[in-house]
Parts: C-alpha cells; structure tokens; sequence
C-alpha cells in the first residue's frame, strides 16, 4: 500500500507516500482523514515523500470527491517532505485546487523543520 496514515496527535495527520499513488488509494486517504477530523477537529497534514514515491496514477485530483470541500476548509497547514524533483509537481497539485490553508515544501533532510513549523500555528 504505498500511502500510510497514522495520527500522532489527534491535530497532526501523518501521511507517508511511496510507489504509485493510485486514485482509489488517495480517495480512500482522504476519507480517513475527513473522518478523523469530524471526531477531533481541524488538523495540520505532514505528507513524506518517500524515496519510493514515482508517480501517481492520472486523474488522482485534490477536489474531486464529496470530502474534499470540507478538508479544504479543515485542514490548518500542509507541510510537504520530499525529493525537490517533486515539489513543483506536488505543489501544483495541491494549490490546482485553490488551497485555503498554507502549504510549504522542504527537502527530505528538513523534517524536523516542517514537523516546527506545523506545530507553530496549533494551539495548545
């Protein structure tokens, strides 16, 4: 299965990539994560690009479920953690949808930085 969700506070969504992100497999994420956050409110997203990662499947789309809406309204911050071959790929993937939270990307080196800056906007 090439994403895995863990929740590590019930305001941060882990979320790790690797392989070929199928649409199935994106839409089924999406939904675990809506779910999480109607039993514990909005969170922070922290997607790890894993060295594996090469691709995702044609028409996987930010906007193109039920969800969607109510994750983009919910969602705090997306931190993004991979390869720069990615970032322009990825980022335009994301903000395609019109984003209404910040997203920011960094190298695989920088983790601890994206994990900070996650953690600087959520309130004790």
């Amino acid at each position: 299965m090439p994403v895995f969700i863990s929740f590590e506070d019930p305001r941060l969504a882990v979320i790790r990539a690797s392989g070929v992100l199928l649409r199935t497999e994106a839409d089924a994420a999406k939904h675990v994560i809506h779910d999480h956050m109607q039993q514990n409110g909005s969170v922070s997203a922290l997607i790890l690009i894993e060295e594996s990662f090469s691709n995702w499947e044609a028409f996987v789309s930010w906007e193109d479920i039920e969800v969607d809406a109510y994750l983009q309204q919910n969602v705090r911050r997306l931190a993004l953690v991979g390869d720069l071959r990615w970032r322009d790929t990825v980022l335009l993937f994301f903000l395609s949808a019109v984003a209404k939270f910040q997203i920011e990307y960094f190298k695989p080196e920088q983790e601890d930085f994206a994990r900070a800056w996650l953690a600087f906007d959520l309130p004790d």
